[in-house]
Order: structure tokens, then C-alpha cells, then sequence
């Protein structure tokens, strides 16, 4: 798969990009001249992964141990920070475990749930009965970022639910120039929502109507630094390039494995 992606872009660009913006003790962020942020360093480790390429272990576990517990906020930090302690087989400290405890599952909200179970899944514990399914219920006014976190809740879980429904909606988010809006109409693409997008229809066995101009649309968002915008001509984000290169992947595992959906 990777061989294939080669042929479509310079993967090295993507991986210079990153290590661009590798911190001397461990960490990411957008922009060279600051701090190392947590989502940055998530993204970028993710996208590392994807391209089979090494980190730095040493640099991200001196990254990982200066963190401060007590600013990191629940449960989207706690999720990806647990995925990086996680990524580098290192143990995980006590404060942080008094934060994994904390069941915010019940606090009636989709990102409490969706988060809660991304928790559980990395601690390898069994997820908790859903207490309400009214949170996730498909409605035609969804976007697709939001439907994406159901869509996992809902497999998580078991729950039988109408996918060629989904898969017929998110097909008409798709816009003309391949990328796609957060709900259908929405005239105006953008990364993440290209991998929200193919993210749901992987995970449902379809793929959208036109996959040539959706890569078309996600290889013109690479930018001359490597990394990639949330739009053709735009400002590269360490965020939208993980989202990028994770797009250029599920498109390639679609056309392998024929998805199609009804």
C-alpha cells in the first residue's frame, strides 16, 4: 500500500515536515518556534506510525514525564495522551491513573462516551453498557464529525443500526471537488471532514462516489513544506496532515478490498 502511495507523493516531504517540528526534548508542534503541544504530538505520532517510520522513544518519554497532570483537561487530552504513553511502552503514573478512573461515560454527552470508550479499548477493560441510546441516534441535521464519533460508539457497542442509511448520507456530504462539506450541502470541503468522511465508510464497507477527485482533492492540499492544509492553498496543520495521510490510506484500502456500500 505504501508503495502505491509513493507513486502518488513524496511521502520523505511528509516525514521531514514532521521531524521539522520535533522538539529537542520530545514533543510536536505546528509551527518550529513553539512549545510541543499535546494534540500536535498525537497527530504527529499517529502519521508517523501510518508511514512505518521510528520515533524518537527516548525523546517522547522525557516529553511525556514533564507534562503537568494537573492542567490536562477530560477526556480528548487523557485519550490521546494514553494512546502516547501507550506508543512507547511506558508505565503509566499514578496521577494519571486517578484521571483514568474518573467514568465520564455517564455525563450524558457523545464526546464523553466516545472518549470513554476510546479509554477503555487502549486499557484493554470491557466497555460499559451504553445508558441511553437517545445520544446516538442518527438525524439527518448531523455533521459528519459527529457522526463519526456515534458511528464508533455504536460498533463498539454492538448496536444494530441502518447503514446503508449513513452510508447514503455521507456520500451526499461529497462536493464536486471531491473533498466534503460537514452535511450535505455544504458547498465548501475541508480535511476533516475528507477523514471523518472515509473513516464511517470504511468502517461500514462503503466508500464515496467518487474516489479519484476525493485523492485528487487531498493530494492538492500538500503544501510545499510536506505538510497538508485543511483546504487547497492553506496554512499546513500537523492535524490536517495526519488527517491527509490517513485519508490517502483508507481511499487505497477501499479500492483493494472493493468496498461499495448500498
Amino acid at each position: 500500500m505504501e508503495t502505491r502511495l509513493n507513486h502518488l507523493l513524496d511521502l520523505s516531504r511528509v516525514v521531514r515536515y514532521l521531524k521539522d517540528r520535533e522538539k529537542k526534548d520530545g514533543g510536536f508542534s505546528y509551527a518550529p518556534d513553539l512549545y510541543p503541544d499535546i494534540v500536535d504530538t498525537y497527530y504527529a505520532v499517529r502519521t508517523l506510525q501510518l508511514l512505518n517510520v521510528d520515533m524518537n522513544r527516548k525523546k517522547m518519554a522525557k516529553y511525556l514525564k514533564n507534562i503537568d497532570w494537573a492542567e490536562i483537561g477530560y477526556p480528548r487530552l487523557v485519550s490521546m495522551l494514553l494512546y502516547l504513553y501507550r506508543s512507547v511502552d511506558l508505565e503509566i503514573p499514578l496521577s494519571f491513573l486517578d484521571l483514568l478512573e474518573e467514568d465520564r461515560s455517564r455525563s450524558r454527552t457523545l464526546n464523553a462516551q466516545y472518549y470513554t470508550d476510546e479509554i477503555r479499548k487502549l486499557l484493554n477493560q470491557p466497555l460499559k453498557p451504553l445508558s441511553s441510546m437517545d445520544l446516538f441516534q442518527f438525524q439527518q441535521e448531523e455533521n459528519l464529525q459527529s457522526l463519526r464519533k456515534k458511528v464508533s460508539v455504536l460498533l463498539n457497542h454492538g448496536v444494530d443500526f441502518e447503514k446503508g442509511e449513513i452510508i447514503r448520507w455521507v456520500r451526499l456530504c461529497q462536493n464536486g471537488d471531491g473533498g466534503f462539506g460537514f452535511h450535505p450541502g455544504t458547498k465548501t470541503s475541508y480535511m476533516e471532514n475528507i477523514h471523518c468522511a472515509l473513516e464511517i465508510l470504511s468502517k461500514l464497507h462503503g466508500s464515496p462516489v467518487r474516489i479519484d477527485t476525493c485523492r485528487e482533492y487531498i493530494l492538492g492540499c500538500q503544501t510545499i513544506s510536506g505538510g497538508f492544509g485543511r483546504a487547497p492553498i492553506s496554512f499546513p496543520f500537523i492535524e490536517s496532515t495526519f488527517h491527509g495521510v490517513a485519508g490517502l490510506f483508507l481511499l487505497t484500502e477501499m479500492e483493494r478490498g472493493g468496498f461499495n456500500g448500498s
